[in-house]
C-alpha cells in the first residue's frame, strides 16, 4: 500500500503540472489536494503498527483503508453511471438547443468547447427550424463572455444569426440552464409579438382564416411541450438534467459531446466530487 500511495500521489502532481501547463482549467487545484492526501496515506503506511486493537496508529490505518477503499469503489460507480447517462429520446427537428459553454483559452473555444459546438453546427445543419440558445458569461481569466465566442464560432460555421440566442450573465451549471430556460421563454415571447404586429401589417385579424402562427407560438396551444435539447459534454448531463428537470413547462433531450481524452480523469473527478456534495447539501 505503501508504493501505491506514493505512486499515487506523485501521479496526482504530475497531471497537475500538465493541466498548469497546457489548459486555462481554475480547478486544477483538486490534484494538488489528491496528491497531498495520497503522500499523507503512505507517510501513514510507512509507520508500522502492531496488530492490537488498542493501538491508536493501527485504528487510524484500518479507517484510513476501509473509508479510501469505499470512495474508490463509489467514485468508480458514479463515474461509471456519468458516463452513461442520458435523458430523454434522440431526436430530430427539436424546437430549441442549450448549449451550455466552458473554459475559454486565450479568448477562444477550448478543445472541450469546440466539441460541443462541432456537435451544435452539425445538428443545425441537418436541422434548419431548431433555435439555438448559447448560455455562459465571462470567466475570471476571459475577457469575453463564453457565449460571445460560441456566437461567432457558429456564425463562422455557417449558422444563420436569426437561429441563435446569446446568455451572457450565468456562472456556473445552475445558472447556465436556468437562465438559459429563463431565455427561451422570453425569445417566445418576443417572437410572438413580432409575429403579431406583422399579420397586423397585413390587415389581418385572430379570427382570420388566413392568420398564421409562427411554429414556438402554436406549441402553446398544443399537447406537447416545447422540446428542448440539453446540449453538453457527456460527464455534466446529469447535472445538467438535475436541474432542469425542475421545469415542467419542457419536454428535454440530452446531447452527449465527446471530451478531449486527456481531460476525462479531470472532469469526471471534478464531477464526482461535485454530486457527491451537491447530494450532501441537498442542492442536487
Amino acid at each position: 500500500m505503501l508504493i501505491l500511495f506514493l505512486l499515487m500521489g506523485i501521479a496526482s502532481f504530475l497531471y497537475f503540472a500538465f493541466l498548469w501547463t497546457t489548459t486555462a482549467l481554475s480547478d486544477i487545484w483538486i490534484w494538488l489536494i489528491i496528491g497531498l492526501l495520497h503522500l499523507f496515506l503512505s507517510f501513514l503506511f510507512r509507520k508500522k503498527a502492531k496488530w492490537k486493537r488498542n493501538s491508536l496508529l493501527f485504528r487510524a490505518k484500518v479507517f484510513c483503508l476501509s473509508t479510501y477503499c469505499i470512495f474508490i469503489v463509489l467514485f468508480f460507480a458514479l463515474c461509471f453511471f456519468l458516463s452513461r447517462y442520458k435523458f430523454g429520446k434522440a431526436e430530430n427537428n427539436l424546437d430549441y438547443v442549450l448549449v451550455l459553454g466552458c473554459e475559454l483559452e486565450d479568448n477562444r473555444p477550448s478543445q472541450t468547447l469546440k466539441k460541443r459546438l462541432e456537435l451544435a453546427a452539425n445538428y443545425a445543419e441537418d436541422n434548419p427550424n431548431t433555435r439555438f440558445i448559447l448560455v455562459g458569461g465571462r470567466g475570471k481569466y476571459s475577457a469575453s463572455a463564453e457565449s460571445s465566442v460560441m456566437y461567432h464560432a457558429l456564425l463562422r460555421s455557417g449558422i444563420s444569426g436569426d437561429r441563435l440566442l446569446m446568455e451572457f450573465y450565468s456562472k456556473n451549471t445552475k445558472e447556465k440552464i436556468q437562465f438559459g430556460l429563463n431565455s427561451i421563454a422570453e425569445w417566445r415571447e418576443e417572437l410572438y409579438f413580432q409575429d403579431m404586429e406583422v399579420q397586423r401589417e397585413k390587415g389581418l385579424n385572430f379570427q382570420d382564416e388566413e392568420y398564421s402562427y409562427i411554429k414556438e407560438d402554436v406549441l402553446e396551444w398544443e399537447d406537447r411541450p416545447p422540446h428542448v435539447g440539453i446540449l453538453s459534454s457527456q460527464y455534466q448531463l446529469f447535472h445538467c438534467m438535475a436541474f432542469a428537470k425542475e421545469e415542467q413547462e419542457y419536454y428535454f433531450v440530452t446531447m452527449s459531446a465527446e471530451e478531449p481524452l486527456y481531460l476525462i480523469p479531470h472532469y469526471y473527478t471534478r464531477e464526482v466530487l461535485s454530486v457527491l456534495l451537491g447530494r450532501l447539501f441537498h442542492q442536487i
